[in-house]
């Protein structure tokens, strides 16, 4: 997995040569993949890329980095810690609340009466504890990033080296063609 990490922050230097405004957009899409903004997450870190001019590319990716398999425990681990900090978690008897919920069916009311208010009780502590998270989450990801695309930029900046024959392209293929007669260069015009 680190290797694709790696892989992957290598890719993004070659992208672009700003490496602290690529950290930026790599930490935005990693902060807004884990924050408890379901469903808005790429909507919301295009609109970021565009206002602000970051590399898209860098922002989908970070956007990748909650993975089906990470999600599920991630919002029930930051859920449950912000329900033990804020002490909603002592207060919810939850197997309780889930035998109610599951004692009546779907269709009636009272299954959507028992639902939102297990909701109410883990609302707060679902919109802080992912949140917080999240903004940590984006700090590693603009440390790390920023460290490793600075000395990956480093090191494209030591091997660079100037074009050989002192002509730029363009002036190089003129000179190249330069031998040919004029009798010999084809014609685009019909004969």
């Amino acid at each position: 997995m680190l290797r694709a990490v790696r892989r992957s922050l290598d890719n993004l230097a070659i992208v672009d040569a700003a490496p602290r405004r690529t950290a930026i957009a790599l930490a935005i899409g990693v902060g807004l993949s884990f924050s408890p903004l379901l469903g808005l997450q790429i909507l919301l870190g295009i609109a970021a890329a565009l206002a602000f001019r970051l590399s898209r590319v860098a922002v989908l990716v970070g956007l990748c980095a909650n993975v089906p398999w990470i999600m599920l425990p991630w919002y029930v681990l930051t859920t449950a810690g912000a329900a033990t900090l804020l002490g909603t978690a002592s207060t919810v008897d939850l197997s309780e609340r889930l035998a109610r919920i599951l004692s009546v069916p779907f269709y009636r009311a009272a299954f959507w009466g028992h639902a939102g208010a297990l909701l109410d009780a883990f609302f707060w502590p679902f919109l802080l504890g992912p949140s917080v998270g999240a903004l940590a989450l984006s700090a590693i990801t603009y440390a790390v990033a920023l460290r490793v695309l600075t000395r990956r930029a480093r090191e494209r900046a030591a091997t660079w080296e100037p074009p050989v024959s002192g002509l730029p392209g363009d002036a190089e293929e003129r000179a190249a063609d330069g031998h040919i007669d004029d009798a010999q260069r084809p014609s685009l015009d019909p004969q």
